[in-house]
């Protein structure tokens, strides 16, 4: 936990003469340290980046700021939250920055409602379209092989294969299943070989949406560290399966997962009515939420394996728990009948 004591240092290397009154720490994240500084007179966002999860982050941070002058260029009708003064700060080994706090704004871990996915779908395809100028050729690859299916594969496989006994036993069926459906990760990376290449966020969960506390109206995408090249695939891909789960990846009652058909169409409905895509996007936009699902099952399984080194949790089967969840969603979708976007509500 961050004293007070060593966020005013932190806060005194952006603003000299502001002072630090309290902090509040944002728990939800499975990856950086994050703090609501409130000082004086307002409110910032302290957050520290988990430098083994992202070793690249300058080149990362080059990547936010050249997709900021083209977002702004585009007059682009969301705030879109970059570093305070464009820089990182290093204190005893650890790199933190500064963010804005967006008053009245609030952000979901699960999805409320249908209003809440249209907003969020309507905001990403913004960003797709106003990002359209960015010379993708000059984003950095922070996160290599992300989402690359092999990739994902052979760390699994590797789990596998040097996983103590017990853990083994307890994940053997599951183990079994992510077995039989190898081939559609390798789908899933030839689909990305032969698709356009643009501005990817990577991570489009609902909570990296801010929403008006009133109108429920989206106001910003936050959380840009993966922000690098890619195809559509992967940001839709990850809005499937993280808003038709109702129950949320955090559920236990795997038995009551289930993908939820409205949801979907909602999302892809309000996300094309903002972004021009080709036909062989379109097409298999619904393929990403199966197989980003998928590989978010061998990513969890895969962590579980290893003894929990990456993912936060609360408790020894967490990330079990979290694979045998995202299967469950998995086996939903692949039962879903595809929605219709054309037909009316």
């Amino acid at each position: 936990m961050v004293e007070v004591k060593k966020a005013q240092y932190l806060f005194e290397q952006f603003f000299p003469h502001g002072k630090v009154e309290h902090l509040q720490a944002i728990t939800e994240g499975l990856i950086n340290q994050t703090f609501v500084v409130f000082t004086t007179h307002q409110k910032f966002i302290l957050q520290s980046i988990n430098t083994t999860v992202f070793p690249l982050f300058k080149e990362g941070l080059f990547n936010i700021l050249l997709v900021k002058k083209h977002l702004f260029e585009a007059k682009f009708p969301y705030a879109f939250p970059t570093p305070i003064q464009d820089k990182y700060i290093e204190c005893k080994s650890e790199i933190w920055r500064l963010f804005p706090y967006i008053e009245g704004s609030v952000c979901y871990n699960k999805v409320p409602s249908q209003t809440i996915v249209q907003e969020a779908g309507k905001c990403l395809g913004s960003f797709y379209r106003s990002s359209a100028t960015v010379p993708v050729e000059q984003l950095h690859i922070t996160l290599p092989d992300f989402h690359a299916g092999a990739f994902r594969l052979a760390q699994f496989e590797q789990a596998v294969n040097t996983s103590g006994k017990e853990r083994k036993q307890l994940a053997q069926e599951l183990i079994e299943n992510i077995d039989s459906q190898k081939e559609i990760l390798l789908q899933f990376d030839q689909l990305n070989a032969s698709l356009p290449q643009r501005v990817v966020h990577f991570d489009t969960k609902i909570s990296n949406f801010l929403f008006d506390k009133k109108t429920d109206k989206a106001t910003a995408l936050i959380d840009l560290d993966t922000l690098m090249p890619g195809t559509v695939l992967s940001d839709i891909g990850d809005m499937i399966r993280t808003y038709s789960n109702v129950l949320g990846e955090e559920s236990q009652e795997i038995s009551q997962v289930r993908a939820d058909a409205k949801i979907i169409k909602v999302l892809l409905r309000s996300f094309l009515s903002e972004v021009t895509l080709t036909k062989e996007e379109k097409t298999q936009l619904y393929f990403a939420g199966q197989a980003i699902t998928l590989m978010q099952s061998v990513r969890f399984l895969t962590d579980f394996l290893n003894d929990n080194v990456y993912y936060k949790t609360s408790y020894e089967m967490h990330n079990l728990m979290r694979a045998q969840n995202q299967w469950a969603l998995y086996k939903s979708l692949k039962h879903l009948v595809l929605p219709n976007l054309h037909e009316n509500e």
